[in-house]
């Protein structure tokens, strides 16, 4: 019999996910609790979007999309912004509050494309080897399921959907609080169990641990990094497995 857990399935969460939740995520996400419970430098997250976006990108769980609608332009073999009508991002979420804060922002910049889906449900509503880089952050920590094997459907179809050649995977989760690699103050620990609470459907990561995600990317990826900020687990995989 197989180790791997059965799939699970993600419920929306429109009271998180809604336009008043989001319209406060920026303040209460990125500028505080990023910052003094999880430990998060949110420059060094800057800095990989602006090193990995492509110019046909998909973002899953774009929340407010603060980070992707401040990365700058790739450039193209000229070194040249990519013009907006050459590119291409394609949004993904079960929750339609993020995809339709974000189409906005990015609407000037690139063609959007919104697909409203559970990131632990195959297929994606994506082809195969289609785009060239794919985002997702801060996402596992918030679908179900008992830790990360569980939540190896978001692998598997990050790898179907990037172009072997140059396609990147790139980023992060919170662990659950009792994994040792990470690191987690009385207020990241306070969080989590708040944040845990079956009824409150925001945070499903008890289970979730640095080494899992590390094998489960090196199962789907030839080429993985994957370090460690704090509470933060961060990784960029290259090379999807056929």
């Amino acid at each position: 019999m197989s180790d791997t857990p059965p799939p699970s399935v993600s419920a929306p969460n429109p009271r998180v996910y809604g336009p008043r939740g989001l319209m406060r995520y920026r303040r209460l996400i990125i500028g505080l609790s990023s910052r003094h419970a999880w430990k998060i430098d949110n420059d060094r997250l800057a800095r990989m979007y602006a090193s990995h976006v492509s110019a046909n990108h998909l973002e899953v769980g774009p929340a407010d999309g603060h980070f992707l609608s401040q990365a700058p332009d790739p450039v193209d073999a000229s070194g040249g912004p990519v013009p907006a009508e050459r590119r291409r991002i394609q949004l993904m979420d079960l929750n339609p509050g993020p995809l339709r804060m974000c189409e906005p922002k990015l609407a000037g910049r690139a063609r959007v494309t919104s697909h409203v889906h559970d990131v632990l449900s195959a297929p994606w509503p994506v082809a195969d080897a289609s785009v060239d880089s794919v985002a997702m952050f801060h996402v596992l920590h918030c679908v179900p399921g008992n830790g990360i094997r569980a939540k190896a459907t978001a692998f598997s179809e990050a790898a179907r959907v990037l172009s072997p050649e140059q396609g990147v995977f790139f980023g992060a989760t919170l662990p659950g609080a009792a994994d040792g690699h990470t690191s987690n103050n009385w207020l990241a620990r306070r969080l989590q169990h708040a944040y845990n609470q079956p009824e409150r459907n925001i945070f499903h990561n008890r289970g979730d641990r640095v080494t899992d995600l590390r094998a489960v990317l090196e199962e789907h990826f030839t080429d993985v990094e994957v370090t460690v900020m704090g509470a933060d687990a961060l990784w960029v995989a290259r090379g999807p497995r056929a």
